[in-house]
Protein backbone atom coordinates (compact mmCIF):
# COMPACT_ATOMS: atom_id res chain seq x y z
CA UNK A 1 0.00 0.00 0.00
CA UNK A 2 1.43 3.64 -0.58
CA UNK A 3 0.21 6.98 -0.34
CA UNK A 4 -2.87 8.05 -1.66
CA UNK A 5 -3.36 11.36 -3.11
CA UNK A 6 -2.70 14.37 -0.88
CA UNK A 7 -4.38 18.16 -1.01
CA UNK A 8 -0.89 20.32 -2.15
CA UNK A 9 -0.73 23.34 -3.17
CA UNK A 10 1.00 24.56 -6.65
CA UNK A 11 4.84 23.20 -7.16
CA UNK A 12 6.00 26.32 -8.30
CA UNK A 13 7.26 27.61 -11.82
CA UNK A 14 7.17 24.50 -14.00
CA UNK A 15 4.16 23.11 -14.64
CA UNK A 16 4.44 18.85 -13.58
CA UNK A 17 7.11 19.99 -11.52
CA UNK A 18 8.43 16.55 -9.45
CA UNK A 19 10.17 18.39 -6.70
CA UNK A 20 11.24 16.81 -3.41
CA UNK A 21 13.17 17.68 -0.91
CA UNK A 22 14.76 15.66 1.99
CA UNK A 23 14.10 17.36 4.78
CA UNK A 24 16.07 16.42 8.70
CA UNK A 25 13.21 15.84 11.42
CA UNK A 26 12.18 19.62 12.22
CA UNK A 27 11.68 20.38 8.53
CA UNK A 28 9.59 17.87 7.91
CA UNK A 29 6.45 18.08 6.19
CA UNK A 30 3.34 17.23 8.31
CA UNK A 31 0.74 14.47 6.34
CA UNK A 32 -1.73 16.39 4.46
CA UNK A 33 -4.62 14.00 5.06
CA UNK A 34 -4.33 14.15 8.81
CA UNK A 35 -3.38 10.52 9.22
CA UNK A 36 -0.16 9.10 10.47
CA UNK A 37 2.52 7.27 8.52
CA UNK A 38 1.96 4.08 10.62
CA UNK A 39 -2.21 3.84 8.97
CA UNK A 40 -0.65 3.98 5.49
CA UNK A 41 1.37 0.44 6.57
CA UNK A 42 3.70 -0.43 3.98
CA UNK A 43 5.44 -0.13 0.34
CA UNK A 44 6.56 -3.16 -0.41
CA UNK A 45 8.87 -4.51 2.12
CA UNK A 46 9.41 -1.34 3.37
CA UNK A 47 7.44 0.36 6.54
CA UNK A 48 6.16 3.66 6.29
CA UNK A 49 7.65 6.12 8.97
CA UNK A 50 7.03 9.51 7.86
CA UNK A 51 5.75 11.76 4.50
CA UNK A 52 9.12 13.86 3.95
CA UNK A 53 7.45 15.99 0.93
CA UNK A 54 4.16 16.34 -0.89
CA UNK A 55 4.53 17.05 -4.68
CA UNK A 56 2.22 16.89 -7.32
CA UNK A 57 2.71 13.97 -9.06
CA UNK A 58 4.72 11.81 -6.36
CA UNK A 59 5.82 11.93 -2.88
CA UNK A 60 8.68 11.66 -1.16
CA UNK A 61 8.41 9.47 1.97
CA UNK A 62 10.81 8.14 4.69
CA UNK A 63 10.75 4.23 5.30
CA UNK A 64 12.52 1.40 7.33
CA UNK A 65 13.24 -1.79 5.04
CA UNK A 66 12.21 -4.69 7.76
CA UNK A 67 14.61 -7.10 6.99
CA UNK A 68 17.85 -4.81 7.72
CA UNK A 69 15.86 -2.55 9.77
CA UNK A 70 17.90 0.33 7.54
CA UNK A 71 16.29 3.78 6.86
CA UNK A 72 15.81 4.66 3.43
CA UNK A 73 13.53 7.29 0.92
CA UNK A 74 10.73 6.05 -1.19
CA UNK A 75 9.66 8.47 -4.03
CA UNK A 76 6.54 6.97 -5.10
CA UNK A 77 4.12 7.71 -8.16
CA UNK A 78 0.63 9.34 -6.59
CA UNK A 79 -2.56 7.32 -7.81
CA UNK A 80 -3.84 9.74 -9.63
CA UNK A 81 -0.75 9.77 -11.80
CA UNK A 82 -0.30 6.82 -11.92
CA UNK A 83 -2.46 5.55 -14.65
CA UNK A 84 -1.26 8.22 -17.15
CA UNK A 85 1.27 6.35 -19.44
CA UNK A 86 3.61 9.54 -20.00
CA UNK A 87 3.92 9.96 -16.03
CA UNK A 88 4.98 6.24 -15.89
CA UNK A 89 7.31 7.09 -18.03
CA UNK A 90 9.24 10.41 -16.96
CA UNK A 91 8.91 8.75 -14.06
CA UNK A 92 10.70 5.39 -15.12
CA UNK A 93 13.19 7.95 -16.91
CA UNK A 94 14.08 9.14 -13.17
CA UNK A 95 14.18 6.11 -11.44
CA UNK A 96 16.59 4.55 -14.10
CA UNK A 97 19.12 7.14 -14.28
CA UNK A 98 19.54 7.43 -10.81
CA UNK A 99 20.35 3.87 -10.94
CA UNK A 100 22.94 4.66 -13.59
CA UNK A 101 24.60 7.67 -11.95
CA UNK A 102 26.67 7.20 -9.26
CA UNK A 103 28.75 9.94 -7.35
CA UNK A 104 29.07 10.63 -4.11
CA UNK A 105 27.12 14.07 -4.45
CA UNK A 106 24.09 12.18 -6.29
CA UNK A 107 21.36 10.57 -4.73
CA UNK A 108 21.54 6.98 -5.19
CA UNK A 109 18.58 4.96 -6.48
CA UNK A 110 18.81 1.58 -5.50
CA UNK A 111 15.85 -0.12 -6.67
CA UNK A 112 12.91 0.20 -9.02
CA UNK A 113 9.33 -1.22 -8.34
CA UNK A 114 7.29 -0.66 -11.62
CA UNK A 115 4.83 -3.47 -11.91
CA UNK A 116 2.50 -2.66 -9.31
CA UNK A 117 -0.03 0.16 -9.13
CA UNK A 118 1.94 3.02 -8.06
CA UNK A 119 5.47 2.44 -9.38
CA UNK A 120 8.29 3.83 -6.70
CA UNK A 121 12.27 4.00 -6.30
CA UNK A 122 14.17 3.52 -3.42
CA UNK A 123 16.99 5.72 -2.40
CA UNK A 124 19.44 6.36 0.26
CA UNK A 125 18.16 8.38 2.94
CA UNK A 126 19.49 11.98 2.68
CA UNK A 127 18.58 14.10 6.16
CA UNK A 128 18.94 17.22 5.01
CA UNK A 129 17.53 20.68 3.36
CA UNK A 130 17.34 22.17 0.10
CA UNK A 131 19.19 25.53 -0.57
CA UNK A 132 16.52 27.83 -1.13
CA UNK A 133 15.43 27.45 2.85
CA UNK A 134 18.02 29.63 3.98
CA UNK A 135 16.96 32.31 1.08
CA UNK A 136 13.61 32.40 1.61
CA UNK A 137 13.17 31.25 5.48
CA UNK A 138 16.72 32.35 6.69
CA UNK A 139 15.42 32.67 10.43
CA UNK A 140 14.56 28.58 10.35
CA UNK A 141 17.34 27.67 7.89
CA UNK A 142 20.08 30.05 8.44
CA UNK A 143 22.76 30.11 5.54
CA UNK A 144 26.03 27.97 6.26
CA UNK A 145 28.25 30.83 4.52
CA UNK A 146 30.94 29.04 6.86
CA UNK A 147 30.30 26.17 4.54
CA UNK A 148 29.31 27.85 1.80
CA UNK A 149 33.06 26.92 -0.29
CA UNK A 150 32.34 23.08 0.53
CA UNK A 151 28.84 23.10 -0.79
CA UNK A 152 29.32 25.19 -4.04
CA UNK A 153 32.39 22.41 -4.71
CA UNK A 154 30.61 19.42 -4.03
CA UNK A 155 27.60 20.41 -6.26
CA UNK A 156 29.95 21.63 -8.82
CA UNK A 157 31.70 18.21 -8.43
CA UNK A 158 27.87 16.31 -8.96
CA UNK A 159 27.18 17.87 -12.21
CA UNK A 160 31.28 17.91 -13.92
CA UNK A 161 29.99 14.05 -13.33
CA UNK A 162 27.06 13.93 -15.04
CA UNK A 163 28.22 15.85 -17.93
CA UNK A 164 31.38 13.47 -18.07
CA UNK A 165 29.10 10.62 -18.15
CA UNK A 166 26.81 12.42 -20.88
CA UNK A 167 24.07 13.50 -19.37
CA UNK A 168 22.75 17.19 -18.77
CA UNK A 169 20.58 17.97 -16.12
CA UNK A 170 18.52 21.36 -16.89
CA UNK A 171 17.41 22.04 -13.93
CA UNK A 172 20.18 23.35 -11.98
CA UNK A 173 18.13 25.02 -9.05
CA UNK A 174 19.01 25.90 -5.11
CA UNK A 175 16.10 23.58 -4.68
CA UNK A 176 17.70 20.82 -6.72
CA UNK A 177 20.72 21.01 -4.14
CA UNK A 178 20.25 19.55 -0.96
CA UNK A 179 23.07 19.81 2.31
CA UNK A 180 22.89 18.67 5.27
CA UNK A 181 24.09 19.63 9.17
CA UNK A 182 27.71 18.54 8.51
CA UNK A 183 27.63 20.27 4.97
CA UNK A 184 27.40 17.10 2.77
CA UNK A 185 25.51 17.88 -0.14
CA UNK A 186 23.61 15.62 -3.06
CA UNK A 187 22.00 17.14 -6.31
CA UNK A 188 18.93 15.86 -6.90
CA UNK A 189 15.94 15.70 -9.64
CA UNK A 190 17.04 14.09 -13.02
CA UNK A 191 13.22 14.44 -14.29
CA UNK A 192 14.23 16.80 -17.13
CA UNK A 193 17.67 15.80 -17.99
CA UNK A 194 18.76 14.93 -21.46
CA UNK A 195 22.08 13.67 -23.60
CA UNK A 196 23.37 16.18 -26.13
CA UNK A 197 21.59 15.50 -29.50
CA UNK A 198 23.96 14.54 -32.13
CA UNK A 199 23.22 13.18 -36.02
CA UNK A 200 20.20 12.19 -37.49
CA UNK A 201 18.46 12.87 -34.11
CA UNK A 202 19.87 16.46 -33.88
CA UNK A 203 18.89 16.93 -37.38
CA UNK A 204 15.09 15.22 -37.09
CA UNK A 205 14.48 14.83 -33.57
CA UNK A 206 12.15 18.03 -33.66
CA UNK A 207 12.39 21.00 -31.58
CA UNK A 208 13.33 20.65 -27.91
CA UNK A 209 10.80 21.84 -25.38
CA UNK A 210 10.67 24.66 -23.15
CA UNK A 211 11.74 22.63 -19.42
CA UNK A 212 13.25 24.14 -16.82
CA UNK A 213 12.88 26.54 -14.00
CA UNK A 214 12.03 30.37 -15.14
CA UNK A 215 14.73 31.67 -12.64
CA UNK A 216 17.82 29.65 -13.54
CA UNK A 217 17.07 29.14 -17.28
CA UNK A 218 20.01 29.89 -19.96
CA UNK A 219 18.93 31.67 -23.31
CA UNK A 220 19.75 29.11 -25.48
CA UNK A 221 17.55 26.93 -23.02
CA UNK A 222 14.86 29.10 -23.31
CA UNK A 223 15.28 29.38 -26.92
CA UNK A 224 14.17 25.84 -27.27
CA UNK A 225 18.24 25.09 -28.35
CA UNK A 226 19.74 21.59 -28.18
CA UNK A 227 20.50 20.75 -24.51
CA UNK A 228 25.04 21.17 -24.08
CA UNK A 229 26.76 21.86 -20.85
CA UNK A 230 26.83 25.73 -21.21
CA UNK A 231 22.98 25.30 -19.92
CA UNK A 232 23.92 23.87 -16.45
CA UNK A 233 26.83 26.15 -16.01
CA UNK A 234 24.48 29.16 -16.73
CA UNK A 235 22.08 28.04 -14.17
CA UNK A 236 24.72 26.82 -11.71
CA UNK A 237 25.98 30.44 -11.88
CA UNK A 238 22.74 31.92 -10.96
CA UNK A 239 22.08 29.71 -7.98
CA UNK A 240 25.79 30.41 -6.94
CA UNK A 241 24.41 34.70 -7.21
CA UNK A 242 21.81 34.03 -5.34
CA UNK A 243 23.09 32.09 -2.64
CA UNK A 244 25.53 34.59 -2.13
CA UNK A 245 23.14 37.34 -2.20
CA UNK A 246 20.01 36.26 -1.49
CA UNK A 247 18.46 36.68 -5.03
CA UNK A 248 18.52 35.85 -8.15
CA UNK A 249 20.38 38.16 -10.73
CA UNK A 250 16.97 38.79 -12.60
CA UNK A 251 13.20 39.74 -11.18
CA UNK A 252 10.02 39.95 -12.68
CA UNK A 253 6.40 40.59 -12.64
CA UNK A 254 5.90 38.02 -15.45
CA UNK A 255 7.32 35.02 -16.73
CA UNK A 256 7.50 36.35 -20.05
CA UNK A 257 9.44 39.28 -18.94
CA UNK A 258 11.84 37.43 -16.65
CA UNK A 259 12.37 35.12 -19.78
CA UNK A 260 12.89 38.35 -22.01
CA UNK A 261 15.82 39.48 -19.21
CA UNK A 262 17.50 36.43 -19.22
CA UNK A 263 17.47 36.27 -22.96
CA UNK A 264 18.42 40.02 -23.39
CA UNK A 265 19.79 42.33 -20.06
CA UNK A 266 23.02 42.29 -18.58
CA UNK A 267 22.88 41.22 -14.78
CA UNK A 268 23.90 43.79 -11.64
CA UNK A 269 27.33 42.44 -10.39
CA UNK A 270 27.24 39.79 -7.91
CA UNK A 271 28.81 42.28 -5.82
CA UNK A 272 26.42 45.45 -6.35
CA UNK A 273 24.28 43.46 -3.91
CA UNK A 274 26.40 41.97 -1.55
CA UNK A 275 30.11 44.16 -0.63
CA UNK A 276 31.33 41.07 1.02
CA UNK A 277 31.99 38.92 -1.97
CA UNK A 278 35.38 38.97 -3.00
CA UNK A 279 36.19 40.42 -6.51
CA UNK A 280 37.58 37.39 -8.07
CA UNK A 281 34.07 35.10 -6.86
CA UNK A 282 32.32 38.00 -8.56
CA UNK A 283 34.28 37.71 -11.39
CA UNK A 284 33.51 33.86 -11.22
CA UNK A 285 29.94 34.19 -10.92
CA UNK A 286 29.57 37.09 -13.39
CA UNK A 287 31.58 34.60 -15.97
CA UNK A 288 29.00 32.17 -15.65
CA UNK A 289 26.05 33.72 -16.58
CA UNK A 290 27.37 35.56 -19.49
CA UNK A 291 24.68 35.05 -22.37
CA UNK A 292 26.49 33.52 -24.86
CA UNK A 293 27.88 30.23 -24.28
CA UNK A 294 31.29 30.35 -25.95
CA UNK A 295 31.23 33.35 -23.35
CA UNK A 296 30.95 31.48 -20.29
CA UNK A 297 33.08 28.92 -18.60
CA UNK A 298 33.80 26.25 -20.55
CA UNK A 299 33.33 23.23 -18.03
CA UNK A 300 32.68 22.22 -14.22
CA UNK A 301 36.19 21.23 -14.56
CA UNK A 302 37.77 24.59 -15.12
CA UNK A 303 35.05 25.94 -12.40
CA UNK A 304 36.51 23.60 -9.81
CA UNK A 305 40.42 24.68 -11.04
CA UNK A 306 39.55 28.04 -10.44
CA UNK A 307 36.98 28.04 -7.38
CA UNK A 308 39.65 25.87 -5.59
CA UNK A 309 42.10 29.17 -4.74
CA UNK A 310 38.68 31.74 -4.98
CA UNK A 311 37.16 32.95 -1.50
CA UNK A 312 33.69 33.89 -1.41
CA UNK A 313 33.51 35.73 0.74
CA UNK A 314 36.30 38.76 1.91
CA UNK A 315 36.57 37.33 5.94
CA UNK A 316 36.72 33.59 4.41
CA UNK A 317 39.81 31.28 5.49
CA UNK A 318 41.95 30.18 3.02
CA UNK A 319 39.54 27.89 0.86
CA UNK A 320 43.12 25.30 0.67
CA UNK A 321 42.66 24.59 4.28
CA UNK A 322 40.58 21.86 5.39
CA UNK A 323 37.05 23.19 6.59
CA UNK A 324 35.64 20.01 6.11
CA UNK A 325 34.79 19.17 9.88
CA UNK A 326 33.11 22.51 10.35
CA UNK A 327 29.44 22.40 11.08
CA UNK A 328 26.58 24.15 10.24
CA UNK A 329 25.91 26.98 12.99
Amino acid sequence: MGFRDLAVGSAGERPNARRFVVCDHEGAWPLATGRSAASEDRIGEYRIVRLIHPGVTSVVIEVVQESTQRRYAVKQLLESRAGDASERKSFAFEAKLGMELRHPNLVRVIEFVKDCDQPYFVMDYFPSFHLKLPIARPSVYPMPTTQLHRIIRQAASALAYMHDQGWIHRDVKPENILANKSGEVRVIDYTIAMRPRTGLSKLFGGKIPRQGTTSYMAPEQIRCEDPAPGADIYSFGVTCYELTCGRPPFRANSQQELLNKHLRERPVPLITHNKLVTPNFNELVMKMIQKRPEDRIASFHEFLTRFRSVRIFQDDPDPGADNDVRSFS
